[in-house]
């Protein structure tokens, strides 16, 4: 109990420093949604509980925002990206350690030629990407590569 006293005026103050209003949803997927709208001038929905996308961009095209959480050093979690009807952008927040470490936008129809530039042999390659730290690296570590294929990727400083 003492722990969650702790935590709770650090979410509270967390969250209000994003200008949110009380919010019982995770505080990352509230920041990542925040942090992607400001980096492409997107709107969030007008619910933040919503199905499908969490912002429209200028030009009309919808974004899922998600975020992968992982400790530095080995990574536990992965993350299955994956087509969403009516969504364009699938949009993928990488933490490690607390720190934004990198922002992928993939494109919800183009994960195919992603998927083989990776080297993935996975099922349903038009429909999925299974996310690991290996992929991280050899999108962080070749960006232009992966931009060809029309993802967009905002690696640190993030201004």
């Amino acid at each position: 109990m003492a722990a969650l006293d702790a935590y709770r005026p650090a979410r509270q103050a967390f969250l209000a420093t994003l200008g949110l209003p009380a919010s019982n949803r995770d505080p990352f997927a509230e920041f990542s949604e925040q942090l992607v709208a400001a980096l492409t001038g997107g709107i969030l929905a007008a619910s933040r509980v919503q199905a499908g996308h969490d912002l429209v961009l200028v030009d009309g095209m919808k974004v899922q925002v998600r975020y992968l959480a992982n400790p530095a050093g080995t990574w536990i979690n992965e993350h299955l990206v994956h087509r969403i009807p009516g969504v364009e952008w699938y949009t993928l927040v990488l933490l490690e350690a607390f720190s934004v470490v990198g922002i992928l936008a993939f494109p919800t129809e183009g994960l195919a030629p992603i998927c083989q530039a990776l080297g993935k042999r996975h099922p349903r390659q038009e429909e999925t990407v299974q996310f690991t730290r290996r992929n991280w690296w050899t999108i962080r570590d070749e960006p232009q590569r992966f931009r060809a294929l029309g993802m967009h990727i905002w690696l640190p400083p993030f201004v």
